[in-house]
């Protein structure tokens, strides 16, 4: 690979719960044209027990998995890669643990992001890959451990929220032991309209023209009811009625034959199927579109603009600062005297631009706890940072920020 070739190749890397993706793509005349794509069923979710600690067997298929994707990437400069760890990540015990390993595998940093931020890059794939900007849309993914909704209008989501059950999840929750039953499917489909109840009357009044569905769940779901003759393109209502029927005659998981359920996909379609007719009849949706973009889409067409000076995370400053009326001359101030000190000590302290980014951000947010009270100010500003939505960082960023608007003032 040439030099212009490295620097105009860009990767993004997806650790789900269910599967690992890796994308490659060059960028040629402005937009960016798909290269290589793999994926391996890790099923890292699948070895998650209640406490939060990982199957061995489990965590050394993952790193194997992630020295391939390593050698793939080789060549291709740090600034153009992107890997990202979403609901087993989040819920990982040992998570740092895991992480010093994982990202020496993969030769890469791996971010961990939270379920709403996983939303906006999903929504973001999503939309790359769908004519006619200025519509709305639901865009609906099924993943192994969570489920994302999002409404948008064009590039910008409205709505956002992120359900902790995935098809890995609930189908070891609901169908454990691999009996299919019409009691077990209606405690499964409650359980999740039961979380579903919550963003209904919100997700109904803000409205949407199309409903959008990724993952391979729902690209499973749509090929055996096309199988089946029962749609042409997309999924409707009445074909996933048909559809779970079938399933549920069959008593068992492991004694599941469709035409176009693949082998990887047969444990944990119970779950997915169960999810996604819970989505269909909370939110009333007649017909749901099927789009081949998703998360790792999303994270490659971000760290774009990112590199292009487009960056969220410059958004979502900005718009604390307006929220909390923070004083921007005094905030200007401590910024240039923060990087001035910061510039002075790089070399010696071995910082990379984003410690200086971060340091930037924290110069803009230091003062948001005003809002709250003068005294111990510093304490609410750190709170604020910590526990609020902030689209386009990662959690170690976000605590990394929140760690220094707290401690800017008083001993540490």
């Amino acid at each position: 690979m040439s030099h212009a070739e490295r620097t105009d190749t860009f990767a993004a890397v997806d650790l789900g719960s269910n599967s690992f993706h890796l994308l490659v793509a060059r960028r040629e005349h402005g937009e960016l044209r798909v290269i290589d794509r793999i994926k391996e069923m890790v099923r890292l979710g699948g070895g998650l027990d209640a406490e939060g600690r990982l199957d061995p067997v489990v965590q050394e298929r993952a790193f194997a998995c992630l020295a391939r994707f390593g050698q793939r990437l080789r060549g291709i400069p740090a600034d153009n890669l992107r890997a990202v760890g979403t609901q087993t990540f989040r819920r990982m015990r040992n998570a740092n643990a895991f992480l010093m390993i994982a990202e020496t595998a993969l030769g890469c940093s791996i971010d961990i992001i939270a379920g709403r931020e996983e939303a906006r890059l999903i929504y973001l794939g999503v939309t790359q890959g769908v004519p006619g900007h200025d519509q709305r849309r639901l865009v609906i993914d099924i993943g192994g451990g969570s489920t994302e909704l999002v409404i948008g209008e064009g590039l910008q989501p409205l709505e956002m929220e992120s359900l902790q059950y995935g098809c890995v999840s609930l189908t070891r929750q609901y169908f454990g032991e691999g009996k299919l039953s019409r009691k077990r499917w209606k405690k499964a489909v409650r359980s999740v309209k039961a979380d579903l109840q919550e963003l209904r009357l919100r997700y109904l009044d803000t409205g949407w023209e199309t409903a959008i569905g990724s993952s391979g769940t729902i690209k499973a779901v749509e090929e055996i009811c096309r199988r089946q003759g029962w749609v042409e393109k997309g999924i409707t209502a009445d074909a996933l009625f048909l559809l779970r029927d079938r399933l549920l005659a069959f008593k068992r998981i492991d004694k599941v034959d469709l035409p176009g359920l693949s082998e990887r996909r047969h444990p944990v379609i119970a779950g997915g199927l169960a999810i996604l007719q819970a989505c269909f009849q909370v939110l009333e949706i007649d017909k749901l579109k099927v789009s081949p973009y998703a998360l790792r889409e999303g994270v490659l067409h971000d760290l774009l603009g990112r590199l292009e000076h487009r960056d969220p995370r410059d958004t979502t400053v900005e718009a604390f600062m307006a929220r909390y009326s923070v004083d921007r001359e005094q905030v200007d101030r401590v910024k240039r005297a923060a990087l001035t000190a910061c510039d002075k000590i790089a070399d010696g302290m071995f910082l990379r631009p984003v410690h200086r980014e971060l340091l930037s951000w924290a110069s803009d947010l230091h003062e948001t706890g005003l809002c709250v009270s003068h005294s111990q100010y510093h304490h609410h500003s750190g709170y604020l940072v910590a526990h609020s939505d902030m689209p386009g960082f990662t959690r170690q960023e976000q605590g990394f920020l929140a760690a220094l608007v707290r401690y800017h003032r008083r001993p540490v």
